[in-house]
């Protein structure tokens, strides 16, 4: 019970005495006011009994209040005591309603009585009627009662058997005394006595089913002892069963209730003892059975004590395996062992700590010999270089140190395999005495040689694939610088003429410009962006024709020789590349061969079965016809082979007449352009064979068509087109050609009959961010009467046309910081309709189709262009 802070009684009560003693003081201070009412001339006493008597109430008062807020902190935290208990909790008067009641009391009853509820959600249970007549007639007659009860608190119609749920309800009468008036000695007073039922309903439906669920499995453990297939049985002090199940009992043909009281010695042959009385014991034992047989069977015996006696638990288990089904076991996991020894796809040698050679199979000996009469290591098979650390490894794995290692090395020369993959594990025994410690290692070896090339022409594909970004980048912008150094020739030859002294050395600087241009396409072949004109190709026809052109490439000292699979089928080539891929690699082959030697070249069938990665790119699966050119040469040196496919890279130094090494770069180009790929093998001193594969294509699945522009289509095996190949439109020449130094000078004297007026009201707007291309470009119309406005950048176009939009033809690069050309010649087109729209770009026409969606809307011209190539492109666009 709650007390007061300040003394020892309840504060109910001592508000009941504050109360009392005020209303005697309010009596007597009634009193005094009605005798100086009465005798006035008592003037000066009665006026200080009644201030002694104001002062004493008011203190009274003080008191009072102060013993109210007590007695009511004292009735709230009662209040909250009750209410916050998670079992039931109620107090009911004698007519059977709610006093108080906590919140899962109004949860759980809803107003109702507790009597009446219980009746309704009653399961129907003979227990369940006797003891809810308990609880009756416990609160009939205020009687304490306990019960448990099973209740069904949710139904359902369409259920037969509702859930039920336990609980156990307990009510005790509660009896309150109540003054009508004071409570005191001498206080005239009515006591009566109120009486209340407190009632406890607490939920025990998992003590219950945790209850039931302890009894089931008490008997399913009962079952499952007594039909457990291994003979079970419990002896006393003197070896007389008390247990046995049915196992044992069934073992040795007896009924089970025949054996208890029995002795164990009574079922044991002559010569079998009983064991001792050891804690722990196991052996043989041999059993007589009814029949009168002898049964062999293990025994496990344990001791224990029970109430101070000591007894016995017996195991038995029958069916011992004999001698010859253990020989035949044990023959049968040797043979597995030996599968998977001897036949393993890697090799295995058991070595221990010091690395000694202990066991090897058959594999592992084709790596590293058969095993010497003298103990060898396995350290004597592995080149200096890599020793010491294989030597660390293998001692960090038998220390434990590590559960495995993988290491790569390099046998030496005796072995099969030049590279090799170790895997070391420790060889820890299953029933170590610790996990720390180990007998030796186990070392698998992989010959990785394969894969180290496969590695190496990966690394390669994936340098080469970068390269041809960064070649494209480059090209691109020295396409730029070319277009500048190229129109300001020409600008430079329209004053100097043919007579003029300047004349020869412009057209020297037209000529290595025009040479540069070439380099340039050479690198955006490498990088797979030039326009490329694909056909059906027939292998064995084209190299028919080409070995007169080889022959006469390789000279008298090479012998060159065919060898062509047969039904080859076709490739999808532009035939012009194929020829400058052979070649090429006839060059390389013929300076390798120092002028003298082989060249063969052989042609196959390959069906390559799923994707790999190449580089970047995947190689799908599927047939590929597969060229091997193989020469007889000196041979590549490992640390160049990662190199070769690099444009500019060459061995030949310093060496007159020598190439510059783009020929290994474009064919790399050119043969992943048409979605193939290449494989170099080499051996210094014998020779290199490059192995070209091209997807397979069946004949007549090529169909060249047009489209409705005129233009080409070719399409591929599956019918979807490659690419379109578009005639360029040419200005009319108003010269005939003229050839001087070698050069076509009727490019630079193209004129056009347009009259001078429209040229005048023609405006163009010109956007490159080239500050050399666009000065040169400026000048070139605007000598030919345009009127030009040029811009740095597609931001710098918007903002012009924003204030002028009369503008009738804009030319725009492709390639631009921010906005690219296509972005900004959709929003000039939808800022003014009627303009027509030249893309400028130094990749391919078919790379910008990619990128543009409505390429056919605009026109193209390839960089470096010159002047003449420039104003002929306007001239034709604008009178198209």
């Amino acid at each position: 019970m709650l007390c007061s802070s300040k003394t020892n009684h309840r504060p109910d009560q001592a508000l009941r005495r504050k109360l009392v003693c005020l209303s005697y003081s309010l009596l007597a201070l009634a009193a005094a006011v009605i005798l100086f009412m009465v005798y006035p001339e008592y003037f000066t006493v009665l006026i200080l009994v009644m201030l002694f008597l104001i002062s004493l109430c008011l203190i009274l008062t003080i008191q009072t209040i102060y013993s109210g807020e007590e007695a009511m902190s004292y009735g709230g935290f009662a209040n909250e005591i009750l209410r916050n208990e998670f079992i039931v909790q109620r107090i009911d008067n004698a007519e059977g309603k709610a006093v108080i009641e906590n919140e899962p009391s109004r949860d759980l009853f809803k107003g109702r009585t507790v009597l009446e509820f219980l009746e309704q959600h009653l399961a129907k249970d003979s227990g369940n009627q006797t003891a809810f007549y308990r609880l009756k007639n416990g609160c009939e007659n205020f009687i304490s009662e306990k019960v448990s009860l099973s209740l069904v608190l949710h139904q359902e119609e369409n259920r037969i058997f509702n859930e039920e749920e336990w609980f156990e309800i307990s009510v005790r009468p509660i009896s309150l005394k109540k003054a009508d008036i004071f409570d005191g000695p001498f206080s005239i007073k009515a006591i009566r006595k109120d009486t209340y039922l407190f009632w406890n309903i607490q939920d025990i439906t998992a003590d219950r089913n945790m209850q039931e669920v302890y009894r089931f499995e008490r008997r399913s453990l009962h079952d499952f002892l007594d039909y457990l297939p291994v003979g079970l049985y419990i002896t006393d002090k003197d070896n007389i069963f008390e247990y046995c199940n049915h196992a044992f009992s069934n073992l040795i043909g007896f009924n089970r209730e025949e054996l208890p009281g029995r002795g164990l010695s009574e079922f044991l042959s002559a010569n079998t003892a009983v064991p001792p009385r050891n804690f722990l014991w196991h052996g043989s034992l041999h059993f007589i059975t009814r029949e009168k047989k002898v049964l062999e069977c293990l025994a496990y015996h344990e001791s224990f004590r029970e109430n101070n006696e000591l007894k016995t638990r017996g195991v038995i288990i029958k069916d011992i395996p004999g001698e010859a089904d253990l020989h035949k076991a044990l023959d049968t996991a040797a043979d597995k062992i030996g599968w998977l020894f001897d036949h393993a796809p890697v090799g295995i040698i058991f070595c221990d700590s010091d690395g000694r050679i202990h066991e090897s199979n058959h594999l592992a000996e084709t790596f590293i010999g058969p095993r010497k009469e003298t103990e060898d290591t396995i350290f004597e098979h592995i080149k200096a270089e890599d020793r010491d650390r294989a030597r660390t490894e293998f001692a960090a794995v038998c220390r434990c140190e590590k559960n495995a290692s993988s290491l790569e090395v390099h046998l030496t020369e005796g072995c099969s395999a030049g590279i090799a993959l170790l895997h070391l594990c420790p060889m820890r025994k299953y029933y170590a005495v610790s996990a720390d410690t180990a007998d030796g290692a186990v070392v698998y070896l992989v010959d990785a040689t394969q894969q180290k090339k496969l590695e190496q022409q990966f690394i390669q594909a994936q340098k080469n694939q970068a390269l041809g970004q960064l070649a494209g980048g480059v090209a691109h912008d020295f396409n730029n610088l070319l277009t500048a150094l190229i129109g300001y020739c020409d600008l430079l030859l329209q004053r100097h003429g043919v007579g003029d002294p300047s004349f020869g050395d412009l057209m020297q600087i037209k000529h290595n410009a025009n040479r540069a241009a070439g380099l340039v396409k050479q690198i955006l072949a490498y990088a797979r962006q030039q326009p490329i004109q694909p056909k059906l190709l027939d292998i064995t026809e084209n190299f028919a024709e080409l070995s007169n052109l080889l022959k006469r490439t390789l000279g008298e000292q090479i012998t060159l020789k065919f060898y062509h699979g047969s039904d080859l089928g076709m490739i999808h080539i532009d035939p012009t590349q194929f020829t400058q891929i052979i070649l090429n690699l006839a060059i390389n082959a013929k300076d390798a061969m120092n002028g003298s030697g082989t060249l063969s070249i052989t042609s196959r069938v390959e069906n390559i079965l799923e994707d790999f990665a190449f580089g970047a790119d995947m190689i799908k699966a599927g047939e590929y016809i597969a060229v091997d050119v193989a020469d007889t040469g000196c041979g590549i040196p490992p640390e160049n082979l990662g190199h070769i496919f690099e444009p500019f890279f060459s061995t030949k130094k310093n060496v007159a007449g020598s190439g510059t090494g783009l020929g290994l770069s474009q064919v790399y180009g050119i043969i992943r352009q048409n979605n193939g790929f290449i494989r170099v093998d080499s051996q210094v001193g014998r020779g290199t064979t490059f192995s070209i594969y091209l997807p397979r294509q069946e004949a007549g699945t090529d169909t060249a068509s047009s489209d409705e522009n005129g233009q080409d289509v070719f399409t591929n095996k599956d019918g979807t087109p490659v690419l379109t190949v578009q005639e360029k439109i040419s200005g009319p020449l108003s010269v005939d050609e003229k050839m001087i130094m070698g050069m076509n000078l009727s490019t630079f004297t193209r004129e056009y009959e347009t009259p001078h007026k429209e040229i005048e009201n023609t405006r163009i707007l010109f956007v490159d961010d080239e500050d050399s291309l666009r000065t040169f470009a400026l000048r070139a119309l605007k000598k030919k009467g345009y009127d030009v406005v040029g811009c740095n950048s597609a931001e710098n176009a918007l903002d012009y046309i924003k204030e002028d939009k009369n503008f009738d033809l804009m030319i725009t690069d492709m390639v631009m910081p921010g906005l690219n050309g296509a972005e900004l010649s959709e929003r000039v087109k939808q800022q003014i309709p009627g303009i027509k729209i030249i893309l400028a770009s130094g990749y391919s026409e078919e790379i910008v189709k990619q990128e543009v969606e409505n390429f056919d809307e605009f026109e193209f011209l390839t960089k470096p262009f010159s002047l003449s190539d420039l104003t002929a492109k306007v001239f034709d666009v604008l009178n198209k």
